[in-house]
């Protein structure tokens, strides 16, 4: 095999000011060092397209990860380690690790960690349902939003990443998801695979009326990854006790004007208010891959994907899934093992 001395990447090419563009992103060549000790070459095989990544563009992720304008943007990809010299991880590998949107990189071996996925069980399954978006539906569930068999929990984009699995560990605990989609395509998926007793068009005219039809008993629980007008209409019909996750503000990393939260509604419901920091909750991390790993293995757990093959189809694909065009986890398939 040829060395590898450089790599097709995408990097940042404007800065996108609301909703980004196919165009804000560009394909380039960049070179490849060698790996030193400490250090591996990998293959990347999947690519995870995230929406927090919308964060990073802007300067405005919770974390260090601002991306500039001409730097290689940033994402978790399942690779297959091509070289490392020091011996600490073997070629042909697969390793769950940060590469960003290229087609080779080096990274450092400690970061670089064994995908484990059950048998049967598709490895870009460490980029969802088990990896990041998993954990983050999980740890909504188990320490935000809590539900109790009988209770009605709705969740905002139910068919992405994150809703896709909260709607079935809801489901697993007895309790009934309502899923708040974009389109009618979604809601089949929501009602046909996922398990969502209900499935709400975010854009009707009729969508408050629809959202107390399927919750007559007003609404226990709420994951939002919704808009503002989404908010408003769910937190008016909060159950008194309700508890609510805030996992995400796709609206406002558009460029849409901060969400506003109605404190008055919060009050009237005696509500628990939290907000989903992803990192704070590692300490789940085998709890979730335990169970939703044997819910995936059994067949009793659906992961649907979206997915593009090429890296070149990286900001295309970006692009959509902040504009809601996406269903089920976003992944570029870079190459083929």
């Amino acid at each position: 095999m040829d060395p590898v001395t450089s790599t097709r990447a995408v990097v940042l090419a404007s800065v996108p000011h609301g909703a980004p563009r196919a165009e804000d992103f560009a394909l380039t060549t960049l070179p490849v060092a060698a790996p030193a000790d400490g250090q591996a070459l990998v293959r990347v095989l999947d690519l995870s397209l995230d929406p927090f990544i919308r964060s990073t563009l802007g300067g405005t992720h919770l974390g260090d990860r601002a991306v500039g304008v001409g730097d290689v943007v940033g994402g978790r990809s399942v690779a297959e380690v091509v070289a490392s010299p020091d011996g600490s991880l073997s070629p042909g590998q697969l390793v769950l690790v940060e590469t960003g949107w290229v087609e080779h990189a080096v990274v450092d071996a400690a970061t670089a960690l064994p995908v484990r996925v059950p048998e049967g069980v598709p490895t870009s399954a460490a980029l969802g349902a088990l990896g990041m978006p998993g954990l983050t539906a999980y740890a909504a569930l188990v320490r935000h939003v809590r539900p109790e068999p009988g209770e009605s929990v709705v969740v905002a984009s139910a068919t992405g990443g994150v809703g896709s699995l909260a709607g079935q560990l809801t489901v697993a605990r007895g309790a009934r998801a309502v899923a708040i989609v974009g389109s009618e395509e979604k809601a089949a998926l929501a009602t046909e695979e996922l398990g969502y007793a209900a499935a709400l068009l975010r854009t009707s005219p009729t969508f408050a009326d629809d959202l107390r039809a399927a919750c007559p008993d007003r609404v226990n629980g709420y994951l939002h990854m919704g808009d503002q007008a989404t908010l408003d209409a769910v937190m008016e019909q909060l159950a008194v006790g309700a508890r609510v996750s805030l996992i995400g503000v796709p609206d406002q990393n558009n460029g849409a004007a901060p969400t506003r939260m109605r404190v008055g509604a919060v009050m009237a419901a005696r509500a628990e208010v939290h907000g989903m920091v992803v990192y704070d909750h590692h300490d789940l991390a085998a709890d979730h891959v335990a169970e939703v790993g044997a819910k995936l293995a059994a067949g009793e757990f659906s992961m649907p994907e979206d997915r593009t093959v090429g890296l070149e189809q990286a900001g295309a694909a970006f692009a959509a899934m902040m504009s809601g065009g996406n269903i089920g986890k976003v992944v570029v398939e870079v190459a083929a093992r």
